[in-house]
């Protein structure tokens, strides 16, 4: 595929910004949008035409600086347009931005934070519930505390240097303890 001629700019004296004729830049905004589709994740995809004209912002600026077009090819569209894109990505992050999807709505209000009464009552069984594994013997406590930390058995087994099986066996025993633990403290679990 041959590559479109880099545009024409047009300087004038002093700091000034660089001028694109109609032409050349919807043929830039057309390179950069397709670079822009190339790199921007899917979940981004609402936000691609500001990536865009962001970019082209920078190479509008960069052909200014340099008052030429030499070095403005593909592959340096291309490293604007990921760079433009990974700085939106980091002020979405920043900004912690989140679009919205069917049903997120719903999900959001359904899940609304802990009020005041809920947190104390989830640092209490936090607390009890820490007291019910130190409780455990230690074979038992390090399976199980393993396991509630989202390990698999063969993962805690490979961390405890155990086999599969006696892992499995300990988690099983140990979780059964501390449900008995748990009641016994008038918790149900």
């Amino acid at each position: 595929m041959s590559e479109p001629p880099p545009p024409r700019v047009e300087t004038g004296a002093g700091p000034q910004p660089a001028r694109l004729s109609e032409e050349d830049c919807a043929r830039l905004r057309v390179q950069l949008a397709r670079a822009v589709g190339r790199v921007c994740p899917s979940w981004l995809s609402a936000q691609a035409d500001d990536i865009v004209q962001a970019a082209l912002m920078r190479v509008v600026e960069i052909l200014g600086a340099r008052e030429g077009n030499e070095g403005l090819n593909s592959s340096y569209l291309w490293k604007v347009a990921y760079t433009a894109t990974v700085d939106e990505i980091r002020r979405l992050r920043r900004r912690r931005e989140v679009t919205l999807e069917e049903g997120a709505v719903e999900s959001m209000m359904a899940s609304p934070q802990p009020g005041p009464e809920q947190a104390r009552a989830g640092r209490e069984i936090g607390h009890e519930l820490q007291d019910c594994l130190r409780r455990l013997v230690e074979p038992r406590r390090l399976a199980v505390v393993l396991h509630l930390q989202g390990h698999t058995g063969p993962e805690a087994a490979r961390l405890l240097g155990w086999s599969e099986k006696r892992v499995e066996n300990l988690i099983y025993r140990g979780l059964a303890d501390v449900r008995l633990c748990l009641r016994a403290k008038g918790l149900q679990p």
